[in-house]
């Protein structure tokens, strides 16, 4: 693949960023409580320094110190601005004045907001000495920039803990993911190949609402076009593809004119996207036009478009190659397009899988790889097909259902 358009959509899979603003009260400073060098001050100013260090492990933060005045918080704000950010962590270490908040959302960009219920230690203590109590105010400023935020409309959540509770920044890493994963899958493709999916109407979707809500664009793409593509791959790039296969220890067992064929159609599964600059691809693999004109069903994993963070759905479906979209991005692991086969009802199991093109990335490296016909549509075919077919690797696996609701995904 073209190192522009995988660079391009590898650009999505990255760590995210947050802007933070940290707030304290200019009163406190004015009266003297909290005056430079005081031990309430420094304080306030090591605890940021310490969850700043911690929330870098896996972040990317802009930040410019605690905020305590009007002045400077327009000041961080402008930075922010300034900055290519997914969201914004807001916390108040110790309560605050509105208006010093206020002043921020006025220059802020319109980006979602996380706001952290900050708590210096997870204990109180016997006696609570009046330093120790305004070190443990931050829930006040909390709820009162949660309703400023309201009245705003700023789009927030909330996460509560001590700066020294690790569920706490896995729950603002959580966030921050998500945040990124919506904001990188605006200006996103997905092509649709060739067309939608008749069989299974549920997973229609509205294109313009999918676009006006998420900025993801869709691209319809013709079978003679892939056909074409497939036809000018060359027989050395086919000879070096089966190559890399067997570097691979692909266990291959088909004969040579259906894995010429499948290496042929995954080739210009790549190309393809490259040419649409795609960041998903969602086949409808029960089109009979896209068997006539092709001859078989594409099946065989192509590396590059996993090293490009490609992802390819089933069916058609729109829906859940945006899921698995969104997954990668805010994962950094490949998706499995699956759907429940059937159950053991006494094992309480359930049996995923599915038909069509996979990412082998997500096989167990203890089962060999192997490279059959494709069983639903050899009989049918012109060629019997090449899949690749693999195990998953085991472990905890989360399932997520994406469908449109006429409105939005659910």
């Amino acid at each position: 693949m073209a190192a522009t358009v995988a660079a391009k959509v590898r650009n999505m899979i990255r760590r995210p960023r947050l802007g933070v603003l940290f707030v304290t009260s200019g009163w406190f400073h004015q009266v003297g409580l909290q005056a430079a060098g005081s031990s309430l001050n420094t304080a306030i100013e090591t605890t940021a320094a310490t969850v700043i260090a911690r929330l870098s492990r896996n972040l990317d933060l802009t930040y410019s110190g605690v905020v305590s005045s009007e002045a400077q918080a327009r000041k961080s704000a402008e930075l922010l601005r300034a900055t290519d950010l997914d969201g914004i962590l807001v916390s108040p270490l110790m309560w605050c004045e509105d208006q010093i908040l206020r002043a921020a959302l006025d220059v802020l960009p319109p980006l979602p907001v996380v706001v952290w219920v900050f708590l210096p230690s997870p204990r109180l203590g016997t006696f609570l000495e009046f330093e120790r109590m305004l070190r443990f105010s931050g829930p006040v400023g909390a709820l009162q920039a949660s309703g400023m935020l309201k009245r705003e409309l700023r789009e927030y959540r909330t996460v509560v803990g001590h700066s020294a509770d690790e569920s706490v920044y896995a729950n603002i890493e959580t966030h921050a993911r998500a945040l990124m994963a919506r904001r990188r899958l605006r200006g996103a493709r997905i092509g649709v190949l060739p067309f939608r999916c008749d069989q299974m109407s549920s997973t229609w979707i509205d294109e313009f609402g999918l676009r006006t809500r998420y900025g993801v664009e869709l691209r319809y793409l013709e079978v003679t076009t892939l056909r074409t593509i497939a036809e000018e791959v060359s027989t050395a790039e086919v000879r070096a593809f089966v190559d890399e296969m067997q570097a691979a220890r692909q266990s291959i067992e088909v004969d040579e004119r259906n894995l010429v064929a499948g290496v042929r159609a995954a080739v210009a599964l790549e190309r393809l996207c490259e040419r649409e600059t795609l960041a998903a691809l969602a086949i409808n693999d029960v089109a009979d036009e896209l068997h006539r004109g092709l001859g078989m069903r594409p099946c065989l994993w192509n590396p590059r478009l996993s090293e490009a963070d490609i992802v390819v759905s089933m069916e058609g479906e729109v829906a859940a190659g945006t899921a698995m979209l969104a997954l990668r991005i805010a994962t950094g692991e490949p998706p499995f397009y699956s759907e429940p086969l059937g159950s053991d009802l006494a094992a309480n199991c359930l049996l995923l899988g599915h038909a069509g093109y996979h990412d082998a990335l997500v096989g167990d490296e203890s089962f060999p790889v192997r490279v059959i016909a494709d069983e639903e549509y050899r009989r049918a075919d012109p060629y019997t097909g090449a899949v690749t077919y693999f195990c998953c690797r085991p472990g905890p696996v989360t399932i997520v259902n994406s469908s449109w609701t006429g409105e939005r995904l659910q």
